[in-house]
Parts: C-alpha cells; sequence; structure tokens
C-alpha cells in the first residue's frame, strides 16, 4: 500500500483564508515546471479589483504547485490564437479543475514580459467561486478538512470498520445506498484502491453542482489525485468526492458497486 503523501493543515487552512478573503499585496506571477519559473499573469477583464486578481493568481499557483512541474513555456512557434505568443504547454488536463472548465494556456505578451492570458469566462468563474466560498465557508473548511486527513498516513491506516464514514455506494442492483456492513464487506477492495493515490489541495473552482448522486442537486468538489505506475511516469486524475449528510465522502454514484 502506498504511503500518501502528508499535507499539513495550516497550509490548507491559509489557502482557504487566501481564497475566501481575497488576499491583498500579492504580485500576478506564478511559477511552473520543474525548476520553478516565474511567468506574469494577465487578465482579459481590466475591472477585476486588485485583490480578486491576487486571489486568482493564488489559486492558479495551488494548481501549478505539483501538477504544474510537467508544464513548460513554448514561444518558438508563436499561437495561431490572436494576441497570443505562446502557450504554457501541458501533459495533461488540470486535475484541480471540473470538466467544463479548462486550466489557461494561452501565453500573451505584455510591458513585463511574457505573461499567462487569463480570459474573462475565467476569471468570472473564480469570482463566482470565490463568493460561494464566502457564502458556504463552513462547507469549504471541512472539504480541506477531508483532504488533509485522506492525504495523512491516518487514513492508510484506516480500519474496515470505519470505512463506512468515509465511503458512500450506489447500491449494485437498486438506487439505494449501500449499507455499512457492505462496505466493511468490500473494505480489502476499496482501500488499497484509494490509498494508491497521493491527494492534493483543491481549486476553490472544484467544487461543484451535479444532478449526479442522492439528491436532485449535489455539491461535489474535484480533488486532484496522482499515481505512479511502474514506468514512473506520473499520471494525473481529478477524484470526486460529495458533500453528504454535512460531511465529504468518496461517492461512487455513477458506477455500479460490486
Amino acid at each position: 500500500m502506498k504511503i500518501k503523501k502528508t499535507v499539513s493543515p495550516s497550509i490548507l487552512f491559509v489557502s482557504v483564508l487566501l481564497l475566501v478573503n481575497q488576499c491583498h499585496g500579492q504580485s500576478n506571477v506564478v511559477y511552473y515546471g520543474t525548476n520553478a519559473s516565474p511567468i506574469n499573469v494577465a487578465f482579459a477583464d481590466a475591472s477585476l479589483s486588485v485583490s480578486a486578481q491576487a486571489s486568482i493568481v493564488a489559486d492558479l499557483q495551488i494548481c501549478l504547485s505539483e501538477w504544474g512541474k510537467e508544464t513548460y513555456l513554448s514561444l518558438d512557434l508563436g499561437a495561431d490564437e490572436p494576441g497570443l505568443i505562446g502557450y504554457l504547454e501541458r501533459p495533461s488536463i488540470s486535475p484541480h479543475y471540473p470538466e467544463n472548465i479548462e486550466f489557461p494556456k494561452g501565453v500573451t505578451n505584455t510591458p513585463s514580459g511574457p505573461a499567462l492570458y487569463i480570459p474573462k469566462k475565467l476569471s468570472n468563474a473564480y469570482t463566482n467561486a470565490f463568493a460561494f466560498a464566502a457564502a458556504n465557508s463552513n462547507i469549504v473548511v471541512a472539504a480541506y478538512e477531508f483532504v488533509a486527513f485522506i492525504s495523512s498516513s491516518n487514513f492508510v491506516s484506516l480500519s474496515s470498520n470505519a470505512l463506512p464514514n468515509y465511503i458512500l455506494l450506489k447500491n449494485k442492483y437498486s438506487e439505494t445506498i449501500t449499507e455499512s456492513n457492505e462496505i466493511v464487506r468490500l473494505a480489502s477492495q476499496i482501500i488499497p484502491g484509494l490509498c494508491y493515490q497521493t491527494f492534493y489541495t483543491p481549486s476553490v473552482l472544484g467544487f461543484y453542482y451535479s444532478p449526479e448522486g442522492p439528491s436532485a442537486s449535489n455539491l461535489w468538489l474535484n480533488i486532484p489525485s496522482s499515481t505512479l505506475p511502474s514506468n514512473n511516469m506520473m499520471e494525473w486524475s481529478g477524484y470526486s468526492v460529495l458533500w453528504h449528510n454535512g460531511k465529504w465522502v468518496f461517492c461512487s454514484w455513477n458506477e455500479w458497486m460490486p
């Protein structure tokens, strides 16, 4: 069983405060690549406040801190889109974002040099996400606490009997929720699959509503995760968890479980 990377709860809570309070005084620069190379950030929406820009930059850096080590700047051949001079290339889609949101890759030229270009559509999505986080701070904090736990050795050593507190499954033969004793029975299959992955700090854009799940409108969170198969090539994916009965749980609602 893989020992998971421990995420400091203090780092997670600082991340929450940055996003919810829209921090001030941060320059619009993010760091990418193996050597943490800096690149400026430019916004299409000139009306964005300084604090909103800083909060977006903070969240972009969360995404780039681990997954972004595999990104690289490509300016040699230019870009085939107006206003762009190249791209911040990446090997995969961002595991921090839901499927309907794409991590920015266009690079534009500014008086300060090349800059990662943030379209208005993306900055609008961030503005809405910050408003959600501010209005639902207890749920957001609980999400970061959940990520801290599943990224720790405490989760790796979780007993089978405790697993039903963190798992929600749909019964194979009906639309009902699988009973706790059945989850305990399946623990030997479930726990190794979860512990094989490494989980990372989510983006504020990772929260989304979907009709999938036990309610008509369900709140989900996309948690970035990685695995290191035998070929030593890092594989990234987004792992969705569900807010259910006042807590975050792993949920496989769109799959028929054993």
